[in-house]
């Protein structure tokens, strides 16, 4: 017979790792409220969760709580888990849970629903597929939805700026890479753009200068220079893109011919607008004279502007979604 258990720590977990690319001490590293298992006789893992309600805010005007660190290995043991883990938030006062979210948007997030033809890529949490549908038979909807695009060609399908980097140039905005050996100095410039730029993007939450740069130093050995552009005004940094090499088509027996691009952000001052543009046309030029000839736009929400710049050159990749369910009083 399964049964559902409280653990304390990662001492207390054992088995299951469906992804390959989790680490159980992520348990104690991500401060979570409440861990649980389902176990079968033999004290095998079956399912496993964390539950974040103190750090989480609201949602439409509703407190809601988090369920990340998921995996499961049957719809039975996903509905033992999820039936243990809502009954913990509303006990907690929560009146929706939110899941896979470990947290927050910073750290890993959201469920592929639809893998479509291409092998994973650099820094892209994956999923086995069975789980959105273990999610929606535990009485979850999905939320909120995100893409990731390809352009297969990046010479022959480029962005069009229009006059936008002559707009730029008038208002003394430079665009230049990030500086490696700066690189605690820029992460402090680029962490300020991110908090004002993002600020209002769905379920964000402010995230502090120690915990960004400790979240994004171990990423800086892999920055190839003219991959991750600064723009400046009188030395103040008002936007970036942050973009790496897909290392995992080594994995693949493939030349690593792609980028990814993880992040843009300009902050929302009005004379910025079209920024973002610019920035993604320098990134690709800079990757098409180092040799790259694919770009991945990574795990935008589909409402996000980022995605729709990208639709004007690139076309759907991989589909994600984020689940939540309604906690009855």
């Amino acid at each position: 017979m399964n049964t559902v258990e409280f653990i304390d720590s990662s001492s207390d977990y054992k088995g299951l790792n469906d992804t390959g690319d989790w680490d159980p001490c992520n348990l104690e590293r991500e401060d979570a409220d409440r861990h649980i298992v389902v176990r079968d006789q033999n004290n095998n893992v079956l399912a496993r969760c964390s539950l974040w309600w103190r750090s989480t805010s609201y949602l439409n005007g509703r407190r809601y709580g988090a369920i990340g660190h998921f995996a499961a290995t049957s719809a039975e043991s996903c509905e033992m888990l999820l039936s243990a883990a809502t009954a913990e938030l509303r006990s907690n006062g929560c009146k929706l849970a939110v899941g896979p979210l470990d947290g927050n948007t910073w750290r890993r997030y959201r469920a592929i629903v639809d893998w479509g033809q291409s092998p994973p890529f650099f820094l892209e949490p994956t999923n086995p597929n069975t789980w959105p549908g273990y999610l929606e038979q535990s009485g979850f909807t999905p939320i909120a939805e995100y893409v990731s695009e390809l352009n297969p060609d990046i010479i022959r399908r480029q962005l069009q700026i229009g006059t936008l980097r002559d707009k730029f140039n008038r208002q003394g905005v430079s665009i230049s890479p990030l500086q490696i050996e700066n690189s605690n100095d820029e992460l402090t410039a680029i962490h300020s753009v991110v908090n004002n730029s993002f600020g209002t993007s769905f379920l964000y939450s402010p995230i502090d200068l120690q915990t960004y740069k400790a979240m994004y130093a171990p990423l800086v050995k892999h920055i190839e220079p003219g991959l991750v552009l600064l723009a400046r005004r009188c030395d103040e940094v008002i936007g970036f893109i942050f973009a790496m090499p897909d290392l995992l088509q080594a994995q693949h027996a493939q030349p690593i011919d792609t980028i990814v691009i993880k992040t843009i952000a300009v902050t929302p001052e009005a004379e910025n607008s079209g920024l973002g543009r610019v920035l993604i046309a320098d990134l690709v030029q800079n990757s098409i004279t180092k040799g790259y000839r694919q770009a991945i736009s990574a795990l935008m929400h589909v409402t996000n502007r980022s995605q729709q710049i990208s639709r004007d050159c690139a076309g759907p990749m991989r589909r994600y979604a984020l689940y939540a369910k309604e906690l009855a009083p």
